[in-house]
């Protein structure tokens, strides 16, 4: 796949924008006697298979929300596709993405010039030949995020073994994921050919991808989603499986999302009927009358956390993931999202 044009800023610029923390603004929440009805949305996640990453169709409202919404949303994938061999890691795949296309998805993202589509930069003959159906929906969507993910991860993990058979025969020298990056760029036979990593583009797709990886492991960090469900589940676990879906006031009950998404405390509301059962009241400063107050270094994954104080009670709410990051969905104009504790913010209690 060709080398593009990477879209990113600076390692600290781009940490500041996935972990900013929110203005101290207000924005209130709905009244109790507002109707949330449930939606049968196509937007609600689908992950029958209890999995941590929702399942995300190429026409998720997420794609006009990059950076901050897109990467929420590819994060999780590119985890979940960076555990499939060792060679391959979460770090190199996202720098991949990024060099692709910039993280843009869905079907309004650019065709290349020579017909290459979605994230990924699929031609037709390589999706027909390598595409998976990553979230296992049925289908394989080329503009949506877990299949083409998804797809570059197995694809690369085949490349691994086929780098590795070069070097063990003698027939290529190098390292091996660097041999399969440069395969995956411009295939196999050149690698073969040249007997290393082909001179020039080559070259320079594999050094792109290797001098980004440090960068986009401390950006991934805050989204370690497949750690936190096999040592948090319950509360945590049931909110994640909506991640990257965008807030809307009022959105969202113990159903789900209504709206197309959530606000903070339908988010809450739904993880926390979802794993235990207990019905919350519909608004942050009703939801602050519920269990009891604990110090915030107590704090542990599935408790409330509540911030954002006005006079009337706490404006926003969100559920402790552990390691100072919070669940929640913020603000208009953003998603629900792993990130940092408020300054200010106070614990509470409910199980």
């Amino acid at each position: 796949m060709a080398v593009r044009v990477l879209a990113i800023t600076a390692i600290g610029t781009a940490l500041g924008v996935l972990g900013a923390t929110l203005a101290v603004t207000s924005f209130a929440e709905p009244a109790p006697d507002v109707s949330f009805a449930a939606s049968s949305s196509p937007l609600r996640a689908q992950d029958g298979s209890g999995a941590v990453v929702p399942s995300v169709p190429s026409n998720f409202p997420g794609s006009a929300l990059a950076p901050v919404g897109a990467v929420a949303v590819f994060a999780p994938w590119v985890k979940k596709a960076g555990a499939l061999c060792p060679e391959i890691t979460p770090p190199m795949i996202a720098s991949l993405y990024s060099g692709e296309n910039g993280f843009e998805y869905g079907p309004a993202s650019a065709e290349t010039t020579d017909g290459r589509r979605g994230p990924g930069r699929f031609t037709t003959a390589e999706w027909t030949a390598y595409g998976r159906d990553g979230d296992g929906d049925g289908k394989m969507d080329i503009f949506g995020v877990a299949d083409p993910v998804m797809t570059t991860g197995y694809r690369l993990c085949e490349l691994v073994g086929q780098a590795r058979n070069w070097l063990n025969s003698g027939e290529a020298d190098g390292d091996v994921a660097d041999l399969a990056l440069a395969a995956y760029d411009v295939g196999p036979d050149a690698v073969r050919a040249a007997h290393r990593v082909p001179a020039d583009q080559a070259v320079q797709y594999v050094a792109r991808i290797r001098s980004l990886q440090d960068s986009f492991a401390l950006m991934l960090t805050p989204f370690d989603y497949n750690t936190l469900a096999g040592a948090v589940g319950g509360v945590v676990q049931a909110g994640l499986k909506f991640l990257g879906l965008p807030y809307v006031w009022g959105g969202g009950n113990v159903n789900g999302p209504s709206m197309g998404g959530f606000d903070c405390s339908g988010l809450t509301s739904y993880a926390m009927y979802a794993a235990t059962g207990i019905t919350l009241p519909r608004t942050s400063e009703t939801q602050w009358g519920v269990g009891v107050e604990i110090p915030l270094d107590q704090a542990q994954p599935g408790d409330l956390l509540f911030g954002n104080w006005q006079a009337g009670g706490p404006g926003h709410v969100a559920i402790y993931v552990g390691n100072g990051q919070m669940l929640h969905a913020p603000t208009f104009g953003d998603v629900v999202k792993v990130g940092p504790i408020f300054a200010g913010m106070k614990a509470r209690r409910v199980l």
